[in-house]
């Protein structure tokens, strides 16, 4: 296992001097960006401002909808047809950028300001091969051709971490991965050596050890090629691992903005207090995470007074009535809110953000928590022993997941975590009978319901056994109505005495999940992400399980949105008596719902143990990659951290062969008499 140390620790009072002593290189002032939507005007950014200095990381942090990445493509000239600046100035090299023509971005675009989007898949074209795109950019930009031009993709290549660069010049972007794509869009924007690069969450369908080395990456090329760069992300500890500054977005407004350590300890705006409190980091096990009531505003109405007041549990009469000023905490810390003036009412910080300071992972555990797995009397609800699961026959057959035993008690939450490809959906997909089983079995409440099982017995595991997906959009029914989708279970199933206790039953579920009853004839496009997770829940839960799979429920939702489905889901265990899989790949989530977590590396599990004991004594070296990977929500914790890479080429199985053990109670690992041998020394160590 390989280590890799951040490249500098930060020094942010040497930073604010810095900041302080120069002149912005681009300075935003007072944008508006207007957008024509079927005839009406929608005010997607409130007359913004914000400066960017030389050799800098700004961050811009806020829910989606915010107007993070609306803002800054009016500093590249990538607006929508229909979206129009409409007021204000961006002031770049002495060019007011607002008064630019297409003609005029050709200078700017790609050659001095450069943007990496969000999905690599699709800002890739299928039909070239990788290095034909990044040379496309090197020989615009950088005035190569020829020989000379592909020596220098290749360096690029090189230089953004691909392996074999030359075999990987010729592939298609279907051949890479989800990392290695984005490590290719990083390579075609750097290849145009820009002085400012825009990275528009960068990392965010990424597992967390890759967001990691993608990080690093675009530190190391910053500081190789002198760049200035601008981050867009809702994930708190993205900042905190590359920021110098922060500017949090609300509603098409900049709201608060300061050096990284004067946001994230010493926040003043009520919505950067949210948005800290919403982290599990910061949350107490067994409590309820304090998530944001209410949406944000729409922006096709007329917005009087702050624009966060409705969701604003501090906010004062002023608020619902005026427009706050920017206020001045810092020479560089800044704020728009009503509490700052002298005249407010002195409000304290929430805890979670004096939990900040705190260095030690642990934030706390609910005393009076219930942890069934620790149950003298504990009930095994369900059992996975041996399973094997193929796809494919004959040369193409792919063995995903292979020997994987486990129990899961009554009433516990037990956590999967690993990276894509893992087997993780696999397994959880296999037990709810939607992945045939090529090998060992699933067991209910004691009975086989893996392989072929009873109509009686299949019709019990589709009532017992629910699944919640990962991606809400993609499995709802988007012509179907919020009724029909929710009930489609009962209807199947013939589980409704008539029409009318259909709808009840309907009804119940979406106010169960905190569904308004009249979203039932609304169609899932209407929906946030937020709500339409919530669709999902209800759909599971009309079936009235015992055993739910949430598969990934969280992973593409907003921090705040996060906490509210997190709190549902600890909130029906309780009331219902549910019992849950809860699989993952972000491991500061799954620490914080989890009773019990199994770690899976390509289809085996490697370790399995109480979700605290894994934290504190991780013993194998892929567990140990993954948890060194975590981001954390204080600067001075992230930065110093050092980022293990797991490297299988360790394990020597050849003569001595691995076995699963339980290590010490409770506690299982995988490994060889030699590395179990180290394993029982290291935790003698730590006695």
């Amino acid at each position: 296992m390989s280590e890799n140390s951040r490249l500098e620790t930060v020094d942010f009072d040497a930073r604010a001097k810095q900041i302080l002593s120069q002149e912005p290189i681009l300075s935003a002032r007072d944008v508006e960006v207007t957008f024509s939507l079927r005839g009406n005007k929608l005010v997607a950014i409130r007359r913004a401002s914000l400066d960017l200095y030389e050799g800098e990381t700004l961050a811009i942090v806020g829910e989606s909808g915010s107007g993070k990445s609306v803002f800054t493509k009016c500093f590249v000239g990538m607006l929508d047809k229909n979206g129009s600046i409409t007021h204000g100035s961006i002031m770049y090299e002495g060019e007011d950028l607002t008064h630019y023509t297409e003609k005029d971005w050709l200078k700017i675009r790609g050659r001095k300001i450069a943007m990496v989007t969000q999905d690599p898949m699709t800002s890739l074209n299928p039909l070239k091969t990788i290095g034909r795109q990044i040379q496309e950019s090197v020989e615009l930009h950088q005035g190569l051709k020829g020989a000379e031009a592909k020596r220098e993709t290749i360096r690029i290549l090189e230089a953004v971490g691909i392996q074999e660069p030359e075999r990987r010049y010729k592939q298609y972007p279907h051949e890479f991965s989800g990392g290695m794509r984005q490590r290719v869009v990083i390579a075609i924007a750097v290849a145009c050596r820009p002085q400012i690069l825009i990275c528009d969450e960068p990392t965010t369908a990424l597992d967390v050890t890759i967001q990691a080395q993608i990080l690093d990456l675009i530190r190391r090329l910053q500081k190789e090629q002198g760049m200035t760069i601008i981050y867009i992300t809702h994930d708190l500890g993205v900042v905190a691992n590359v920021a110098d500054r922060v500017a949090v977005m609300y509603a098409g407004q900049v709201i608060e903005v300061g050096m990284a350590n004067e946001v994230f300890f010493d926040p003043w705006h009520p919505y950067t207090w949210a948005l800290l409190s919403a982290l599990p980091q910061l949350g107490v096990k067994g409590e309820k995470l304090p998530a944001i009531d209410g949406t944000p505003p729409n922006l096709f109405n007329k917005i009087q007074g702050d624009a966060f007041a409705p969701r604003n549990r501090h906010a004062l009469n002023i608020d619902f009535l005026e427009e706050p000023p920017m206020y001045e905490v810092t020479a560089t810390h800044q704020v728009k809110a009503w509490l700052r003036d002298p005249r407010a009412p002195k409000v304290e910080q929430p805890k979670a953000i004096m939990r900040l300071s705190e260095t030690q992972n642990d934030k706390g555990t609910d005393p009076n928590a219930y942890h069934p797995h620790l149950d003298p009397n504990r009930e095994t609800l369900v059992e996975v022993k041996n399973l094997q699961v193929t796809f494919g026959t004959g040369r193409k057959k792919f063995v995903a997941v292979d020997d994987v035993n486990f129990q899961i008690y009554k009433g516990e939450t037990f956590a999967l975590v690993g990276e894509s490809g893992s087997g993780k959906t696999t397994i959880g997909r296999a037990i709810v009978r939607i992945n045939p089983v090529s090998g060992g079995e699933v067991l209910f409440r004691g009975q086989r319901v893996s392989g072929r099982i009873s109509k009686a017995m299949d019709t019990q595991v589709i009532r017992s056994m629910q699944m919640i997906f990962q991606d809400p959009m993609a499995s709802l029914n988007e012509r179907a109505k919020v009724d029909y989708i929710v009930s489609e279970g009962l209807i199947n199933h013939h589980l409704y005495k008539d029409e009318r206790d259909r709808e009840d039953k309907v009804q119940a579920a979406l106010s169960e999940v905190g569904l308004l009853s009249e979203f039932s004839s609304r169609f899932p496009h209407e929906f946030s992400g937020g709500q339409r997770q919530r669709i999902g829940i209800a759909r599971s839960l009309i079936m009235q399980p015992e055993f739910i799979v949430a598969d990934e429920p969280i992973s593409a939702l907003d921090v705040s949105i996060r906490a509210q489905v997190l709190n549902l889901l600890n909130d029906l265990k309780k009331s219902r008596g549910l019992t849950y899989l809860f699989i993952a790949h972000d491991l500061s989530v799954v620490r914080f719902i989890s009773d019990r977590i199994a770690v899976i590396h390509k289809g085996r599990i490697v370790e399995l143990a109480e979700s605290e004991e894994l934290f504190y004594h991780p013993l194998h070296p892929y567990t140990k990659a993954l948890l060194s990977a975590v981001p954390n929500p204080n600067p001075y914790v992230e930065r110093a951290k050092k980022l293990l890479v797991y490297d299988p080429s360790v394990h020597d199985y050849s003569v001595d062969k691995p076995q699963w053990v339980e290590i010490i109670p409770d506690h299982f690992v995988y490994g060889n008499q030699r590395e179990l041998d180290g394993y029982r020394q290291e935790i003698a160590a730590k006695k």
